[in-house]
């Protein structure tokens, strides 16, 4: 598959999967080290501030820590919030808990917040957040369950991972996929581009 080999070299400060893939689907060459940002700590600092605040902070944060102990590179922090009813729905970490949010999801409407960040040298060069609005069909228990078994979305904001069967989970959607999958990715490309860090002379 061919690559863009972006210079200054990139790297993603995120151990997110999905973002991973869509940075390597959209063809760049990239480096990952995560950060080791205590999150838990940050958002109940953050309490009260709106969620597109919130998730700019936390990247920052991730790629401050990153890009302070590799100022050569370009680094991308990105992060995500899956929100209803103003209330923070975190990766359900498990079977169970993955079930319990889908029902509570079922037949709403919840908010999808990503944020994404470029620092170089310890800087902020950019920053950008977008929010998605999702309507999910009203499911039964059965379609929860068999839903859950089938992906496993338990590291998945929301439970549902969006860019596979989760798709079929909704009625409707306000916003970019690649937001609900967590990353505003033709902004930061868009950015990446007009910074000259990538191009398409570049391929390999």
């Amino acid at each position: 598959m061919p690559s863009i080999n972006p210079n200054p070299p990139i790297i993603l400060a995120s151990g997110s999967e999905s973002r991973k893939i869509m940075l390597q689907d959209a063809g760049l060459i990239f480096e990952i080290i995560t950060s080791n940002v205590d999150e838990d700590l940050l958002k109940n600092e953050m309490e009260g501030m709106p969620f597109e605040d919130q998730v700019i902070k936390l990247a920052a944060a991730k790629a401050l820590a990153v890009s302070s102990e590799n100022p050569d590179k370009i680094v991308i922090g990105g992060d995500q919030m899956c929100v209803f009813n103003n209330k923070v729905f975190d990766k359900p970490g498990s079977v169970e808990k993955a079930i319990t949010n889908l029902k509570i999801l079922s037949g709403t409407t919840h908010y999808q917040y990503s944020g994404v960040c470029i620092y170089k040298a310890g800087t902020p060069l950019w920053e950008y957040s977008e929010v998605v609005e999702l309507k999910m069909h009203t499911l039964s228990e059965e379609e929860i369950v068999n839903y859950v078994k089938a992906e496993n979305p338990i590291n998945a904001a929301g439970a549902y991972k969006f860019e596979s069967l989760g798709c079929n989970l909704f009625s409707s959607v306000n916003g970019s996929s690649y937001t609900i999958r967590g990353m505003p990715l033709l902004p930061l490309l868009n950015t990446l581009r007009e910074m000259e860090i990538i191009s398409l002379k570049n391929i390999e």
